[in-house]
């Protein structure tokens, strides 16, 4: 391609770029198509990790920069959320990033969301509640214990996988 290994940020592609509401969906609607195919092309092997990872940075930056602009614009955010919404009960690639976005947009501007009107004062209660059932104020150490053990598991998982754990040469 043209723009083999170029910034995506600094291609100059943008100049033509359409901007209304209508637009700005069409184009959401394709990136997020786009990110699926961008998956399945690098597990068919077709794209190189450095590639799928640039397109799908690119694809991240641009569909962020559409958030930013739909805080500012509710019929915008309204229109994410149903393309965001639908894309993510259709698609088969990783929902998480898309579902923060969601219920950011919703949040933002108090929109429904899968029967759900989003209020932000949610947001100090669903802290309150996770810090309830969670201890954390030693989170970090949590995490470093259950990394080293989840470690050692695999590397067991490894072991008997290839036959070796009661080996007395390998033991």
């Amino acid at each position: 391609m043209e723009n083999e290994g170029k910034n995506p940020s600094r291609s100059g592609f943008a100049r033509g770029t359409e901007n209304t509401t209508e637009d700005i969906l069409a184009i959401l609607r394709t990136l997020l198509v786009a990110d699926d195919v961008i998956e399945l092309k690098a597990l068919k092997g077709e794209y190189s990790p450095e590639k799928a990872s640039r397109l799908a940075h690119a694809i991240a930056v641009t569909v962020d920069g559409m958030a930013l602009t739909a805080l500012k614009d509710k019929e915008l955010a309204e229109g994410m959320v149903s393309v965001i919404n639908e894309h993510m009960k259709n698609s088969r690639g990783n929902p998480r990033p898309y579902h923060h976005l969601l219920h950011l947009l919703a949040y933002a501007h108090r929109l429904e969301v899968d029967g759900v009107t989003h209020d932000p004062s949610e947001l100090f209660e669903s802290y309150a509640w996770v810090k309830s059932e969670m201890d954390l104020d030693n989170i970090e150490e949590q995490r470093t214990e259950l990394e080293e053990e989840l470690d050692d598991q695999m590397d067991q998982l490894k072991l008997e996988k290839d036959g070796r754990k009661n080996n007395q040469m390998f033991a």
